[in-house]
Order: structure tokens, then C-alpha cells, then sequence
């Protein structure tokens, strides 16, 4: 049998895939729509607009890192068109991937920004890296150990081989490792975000030559390269280059995810 074959059989029909499938293009939809909207009220992208584009374009590494973590996904969902099998990735591209990206970082970065700007204004001693480390970081780590529970459960992905500590459950055995990493990203990722200059620019942006760019689309444009910029590098290295080198290091064959 195939690894689809497989990962089919091992998981059957998923349980409410509208969720992620159709949900997530209306999401991703308003989004779009919001950020058009506000960017000609203010005439300068909001920053869930940098960061649904920011995130939207990172979509790709999420097959790399499943590889990595040896997570398959049902092979019932959509598939995205014109990317098949590819080496070091998982078998399974769902078509929603790009869409979920975008709209879920889009959502949870800016809010946890306002709040750590909000929490700052608050507890002005206190810096903001470790406001950001005391709220992002436990914020996304359970949110993921819960959809790795729940999605495990619905039968919409699951792993063939778990990487270091696991949590035991009735829904399924969940690695710990990878919901770590991504709650350690989101807490310095909201503190870069977080911080501001006089003139309302992010670290990042002030070491890319925004603050050089005139006023209007000029600045816009590269404020949006800053963010893709800055978003596809960080994600990368903290969350896909360790599952891929330890997969490769310490690895070993797998059925649903070669």
C-alpha cells in the first residue's frame, strides 16, 4: 500500500473538515477584505495585513516540517494544485494550508501585540521580551498542545513516529517538542512586534531602510518585505530547521511520511 493508502486507512474520514477547509478560505476572505479597507482608511497597512502576508507567503514550510515531525495528513482533504511529491516533505498538501496559515497568525500575533503593548504601558519596568515570554509563550503552547489533541481526534493529521517527550492522552500521543518551539518563537516574534520607535517603526523595519522609504506605498511595500522577511527566517530557524535536522540526525524510516 502507498503512504496515502495508509494514512487513510489509519485515520478514515475526517471528522468536520469544513472547518478547516471551507473556514478558513472565509477567514482568510475577510481578512483580505479588512486589510484592503483599513489600508485606505489609514493609508498604511495594518499590522494583521503585514502579518496575513507575512504568513500566507511562509505556508510552504509547513510540509517540510511535517516531514521532519512525521505528521500525515488524511489524504481526504483538497490537495493544493501543481505540488505533489516532493522529497523532505509530507505526502499530503491540503489545499487550506495557505489560508489557515494566514488567517490564524494573522489573528493571534496582533492581538497578543496589544496586549503586551497594553501590559507594558501597565508594568512600564517590565520589558517587553519578558512580557511577551510570559504571555505569548504559555498562550501558544496550549493552544497547540489543544489542536494537536482535537485534530489527532478528527482524524485531519497524524504522526507516524513521536520526537522526545510526549503527552499521553485518549485522543492520541502528542509530541511536546514542536508545541514548545512554536510558543518560544511567538514570544520573541510579539516582542519584536512589539517595540516601537518614535516614529511608530519596528526594530526590524528600522534595520531594513524602511524608515529611508517616503511616506505612501514606497514605505508600505518595503514594510511588507520587512515582515515576509522577517517572518519566513524566524519561523524557519526556530520551528522547521529542528525537526528536519533531527529527523535526518536521529531518524528513521516511516510508512506514512517517507
Amino acid at each position: 500500500m502507498t503512504p496515502e493508502q495508509l494514512a487513510a486507512e489509519a485515520m478514515g474520514q475526517p471528522i468536520n473538515p469544513g472547518m478547516m477547509e471551507t473556514g478558513s478560505f472565509w477567514i482568510w476572505g475577510i481578512l483580505v477584505a479588512l486589510t484592503i479597507a483599513w489600508t485606505i482608511k489609514d493609508r498604511k497597512l495594518p499590522l494583521f495585513g503585514l502579518v496575513l502576508i507575512a504568513a500566507t507567503s511562509s505556508f510552504w514550510q509547513e510540509f517540510f516540517g511535517d516531514w521532519g515531525a512525521y505528521l500525515a495528513w488524511n489524504p481526504a482533504f483538497d490537495r493544493l494544485p501543481l505540488w505533489g511529491d516532493m522529497a523532505f516533505t509530507t505526502p499530503v498538501k491540503p489545499l487550506f494550508v495557505p489560508f489557515s496559515w494566514g488567517w490564524w497568525f494573522a489573528i493571534s500575533i496582533p492581538l497578543l501585540v496589544m496586549l503586551v503593548r497594553w501590559l507594558n504601558r501597565k508594568f512600564p519596568r517590565v520589558s517587553i521580551t519578558a512580557i511577551a515570554m510570559l504571555t505569548a509563550f504559555p498562550l501558544f503552547l496550549a493552544y497547540q498542545i489543544n489542536v494537536e489533541g482535537s485534530s489527532v481526534a478528527n482524524g485531519w493529521w497524524t504522526y507516524d513516529s513521536i520526537i522526545g517527550p510526549t503527552l499521553e492522552s485518549e485522543k492520541g500521543r502528542l509530541p511536546l517538542v514542536f508545541p514548545l518551539l512554536i510558543g518560544l518563537w511567538a514570544g520573541g516574534f510579539v516582542a519584536l512586534l512589539a517595540m516601537r520607535d518614535s516614529d511608530g517603526l519596528m526594530p526590524h523595519e528600522r534595520r531594513l531602510g524602511v524608515a529611508a522609504r517616503p511616506v505612501g506605498l514606497q514605505r508600505e511595500l518595503a514594510r511588507v518585505w520587512a515582515m515576509v522577511l522577517v517572518f519566513q527566517i524566524t519561523f524557519f530557524v526556530v520551528n522547521i530547521a529542528p525537526p528536519i535536522i533531527g529527523r535526518l540526525i536521529f531518524g528513521g524510516p516511516s510508512a506514512l511520511v517517507p
